[in-house]
């Protein structure tokens, strides 16, 4: 390195050439430093939002409902299953149950909830679902009858009169559609008396309708006579029932199509002639 010196004054060089130098340093480091450059990058990552779980709905209970009496030999009765689930809901799973007899020897069950009479007596039917079970009664009362007299002699007159008071209390509505219509038409069967004879047959089969055969359209508002609607029959004698002679003749409604309609109890046999029937009904 020269220096050069005038005499008016000094220039010197050196503190030029620091000067450039420490400008080529600066853009060098500029350089490097754009060369250098580091870029941040932010990425995102979705996650798929959860699948909600839902349970299944739990039995918490069982309803078990059908006909509380069977009362024809073989006869055939269905039964349902209604679950209660633990939303509240019900349903009939009826097809879905384990259904059980608790007395197969009076009554069974099949796989369908369709219980047959085997035997008089009760049994329970039960419906399960695992550990949740419901059951229900069901008495079988087969039809019973009076064996027939021997030599000729007449059976004696059942004394069901405080049956007959105590089936038509039970069911106060029925009494009131003893003479349903026109109450000319008198010599026909009815609700009250149709329970009246199929309760009594429960007892003996020997029970039935008179067909009232002194009574003609005449006397029955123009209609054929069926059969009178206050009077039962019994058939006291060997043979079958339908259109036998042989009969005790009972009037069980006073007042029949009348008012005040009221149960009695009048053995009038042997006052005019009567003729059993079971109205094609048994």
């Amino acid at each position: 390195m020269t220096t050069e010196r005038r005499q008016s004054g000094t220039w010197d060089q050196p503190r030029v050439a620091v000067g450039a130098l420490a400008l080529a340093l600066g853009m060098g480091l500029a350089a490097a430093g754009c060369s250098g450059e580091t870029t941040t990058r932010t990425v995102t990552v979705t996650s798929p939002s959860p699948t909600p779980t839902t349970s299944t709905p739990t039995i918490s209970s069982v309803r078990v409902t059908g006909p509380t009496e069977i009362t024809t030999p073989g006869g055939t009765a269905q039964f349902t299953a209604t679950v209660t689930l633990s939303t509240g809901a019900t349903e009939d799973r009826t097809s879905t149950a384990t259904w059980t007899s608790e007395n197969a020897a009076v009554a069974t069950v099949a796989a369908n909830g369709t219980v047959t009479a085997v035997a008089d007596g009760a049994a329970n039917i039960t419906a399960a679902f695992a550990a949740v079970r419901g059951s229900a009664g069901v008495l079988v009362r087969l039809p019973r009858r009076a064996p027939d007299p021997v030599g000729g002699a007449r059976l004696p007159l059942p004394n069901v009169r405080t049956l007959v008071e105590q089936l038509s209390a039970a069911r106060p509505e029925l009494i009131g559609q003893s003479c349903p219509g026109d109450p000319r038409v008198k010599y026909r069967n009815n609700p009250w008396l149709d329970y009246i004879v199929d309760e009594l047959r429960k007892q003996d089969t020997r029970w039935g309708y008179n067909t009232k055969p002194t009574r003609g359209a005449g006397d029955n508002g123009g209609q054929p006579v069926i059969a009178a609607g206050d009077e039962i029959a019994y058939n006291y004698g060997p043979g079958p029932d339908e259109g036998s002679r042989n009969v005790y003749l009972i009037d069980v409604l006073a007042g029949h199509c009348g008012p005040t309609p009221s149960v009695t109890w009048r053995d009038f046999t042997g006052e005019e002639p009567g003729i059993w029937t079971g109205l094609g009904r048994f």
